[in-house]
């Protein structure tokens, strides 16, 4: 069973695969950091007072600093 949330609802070490976006508008952003449906992501780090997320691609060792707006905008499919 899956539930479709966005990467903003996510708790730390919570995994889910990009379904989507919240808009139609994608910013190039999203696409050049590997950041496309199907892709499967890890939350490893949220700041405080509604700072930045840190998330992982499953297939990179990197990190990734998003913004809290934009990770409200990446639709993920938590398999729970």
């Amino acid at each position: 069973m899956s539930q479709t949330q966005t990467i903003s609802d996510l708790k730390i070490g919570d995994s889910g695969r990009i379904s989507g976006f919240s808009s139609e508008d994608i910013p190039m952003k999203f696409y050049e950091l590997g950041l496309i449906p199907g892709s499967f992501v890890t939350l490893k780090k949220r700041l405080p007072f509604g700072g930045p997320v840190c998330i992982q691609l499953m297939e990179s060792s990197n990190l990734i600093a998003l913004r809290n707006t934009e990770a409200r905008s990446i639709l993920i499919e938590k398999f729970l």
